[in-house]
């Protein structure tokens, strides 16, 4: 008796004996599951983002395909669990691959879509009044006279409305004039001036002792959208012609300001011939809509469309992109890519850091620094032009990099803010699907424009004279013939 009791208790529970085989097949199935669903993930947006050609689509999904099966049918039949357990933690690695990759690639989607939407431009404009002035707020200059300069921008006159809203002037001057309008306001003609932030850094430059004398009571900021136009170009079989412009200013890309950087890059993907083109910021050129003259950098106050028309004009060549960056965004896109490498042609010290003649390893600040130096090189504005050139093929080489492919997404977040471009997102899609397919080995040309020196009225800053270069026709001449020989080869 005892022992039938003894046997009866040592019978197990059916259900017991088939609850922890359910857990390993529930489990199983689970990541089984999961791993086709992100694998599903992976490949609709890798068809999406269509940088990647069919055949490469064709021989991954099929690769996928035949290594998933396998597990699958492993994890799915009545094997033992320690066998199966290698096979699930396969399974669950090529889901977690599988879902980096949905994340990087819309990642790379975002940040296309954020550098071609149409760029928010700002214009600031700001109120100055002399040091000495007892002026302590907007409010104090009720009944004041003020003077403004007129520049002709299109945002003056929501400027200056915005600024009556908040103050009654007794009288307003309009000047054409810089520094007419400075000794005016010294010599209390007016009580304060009125004008755009992206001539500070000229009054700065050309008027330093008078304009130190003026502080900032403050600031009003105008706010418009960019547009530009869109270029038809195939850029997988049509040479196009690229403007880098760089803007001194720190922070917002879409602050308006001047161009110190005016570079074009002339590309033929049928030739995988690139030509880099530097023209001195302060070349004496005709404003495209003004039908004025003036130094190029100024272009830039009135828009970037009005710097490629120029640029075009000049070089009788149809630029067809742009890329705006400021520099704030020189710093984040070298530091994103872990420092570049330039070749510099001279041995200088600038903003605390020294640059050897040769190689020299660059951190984003010292970049900076290295393009933005020009007065003790030998050429002046055309000598910082090459060192432009030489930051802007360190970086095209850093990109192009293998090395590159573990900062990548660190690299998209970091550089989403720190430039805009008018191409559209087809366009880029189909030039980086160039690249991949074809991996062309670029050979990159320079070519600089010279001038001579030379002191003429500009249409920015009225009937003062400015320093300016003057073009040589010859120079010219020879860049509009080395862009022909890229842009129709």
């Amino acid at each position: 008796m005892e022992k039938a009791v003894r046997k009866r208790e040592e019978v197990p529970n059916k259900n017991t004996r088939k609850r922890k085989p359910m857990k390993h097949k529930c489990l199983f199935k689970t990541v089984s599951i999961f791993m086709i669903v992100t694998s599903l993930l992976l490949i609709f947006n890798f068809i999406k983002i269509g940088v990647f050609g069919i055949k490469y689509i064709s021989i991954f999904t099929v690769g996928l395909i035949l290594i998933e099966a396998f597990l699958l049918f492993v994890m799915n039949k009545r094997f033992k669990v320690v066998i199966k357990i290698p096979f699930l933690i396969v399974s669950i690695f090529i889901s977690g691959a599988c879902l980096f990759g949905v994340y990087n690639l819309n990642l790379a989607a975002n940040f296309v879509q954020k550098i071609v939407s149409a760029g928010l431009q700002e214009e600031r404009y700001e109120i100055y009044i002399l040091k000495e002035s007892s002026y302590t707020s907007l409010d104090d200059l009720n009944k004041a006279n003020l003077g403004y300069f007129n520049n002709e921008s299109d945002t003056l006159e929501e400027a200056l409305m915005l600024l009556k809203k908040k103050v009654t002037f007794k009288n307003e001057t309009s000047y054409d004039d810089l520094k007419k309008m400075l000794d005016d306001c010294i010599n209390a003609k007016t009580d304060a001036i009125f004008l755009s932030s992206s001539l500070i850094e000229l009054l700065n430059e050309e008027y330093e002792e008078t304009f130190f004398q003026f502080k900032k009571l403050s600031d009003i900021t105008v706010s418009s959208r960019e547009t530009t136009k869109k270029s038809n170009k195939n850029v997988t079989k049509d040479p196009f012609l690229l403007y880098v412009s760089g803007i001194d200013t720190y922070g917002s890309i879409g602050t308006v300001s001047r161009s110190d950087v005016n570079i074009l890059i002339a590309v033929n993907p049928k030739t995988s011939k690139v030509l880099l083109v530097n023209t001195p910021r302060d070349y004496y050129v005709k404003l495209h809509s003004k039908k004025a003259m003036d130094k190029l950098t100024h272009a830039g106050i009135y828009g970037i469309e009005e710097s490629m028309n120029t640029l075009g004009d000049l070089y009788a060549s149809n630029v067809d992109y742009y890329l705006k960056i400021n520099f704030s965004s020189l710093i984040k896109i070298v530091d994103s890519l872990g420092g570049i490498t330039v070749d510099s042609k001279y041995e200088f010290s600038y903003d605390g850091f020294t640059f050897k003649k040769g190689e020299n390893n660059l951190n984003g600040k010292a970049a900076l620094a290295f393009s933005r130096f020009r007065k003790g090189l030998p050429l002046g504005d055309v000598s910082r032009g090459e060192n432009q050139e030489a930051v802007i093929e360190g970086i095209i080489e850093k990109m192009t990099s293998p090395s590159i492919i573990t900062k990548y997404a660190n690299i998209l977040k970091t550089m989403e803010d720190a430039f805009v471009t008018n191409m559209d997102e087809k366009d880029i899609y189909a030039f980086a699907k160039f690249q991949l397919n074809k991996s062309p080995k670029w050979i990159i040309e320079k070519q600089n424009a010279y001038g001579r020196d030379s002191y003429e009225t500009t249409y920015s800053a009225g009937k003062t004279k400015l320093y300016v270069m003057l073009p040589q026709e010859e120079s010219v001449t020879e860049v509009k013939n080395k862009l022909n020989d890229i842009l129709e080869g």
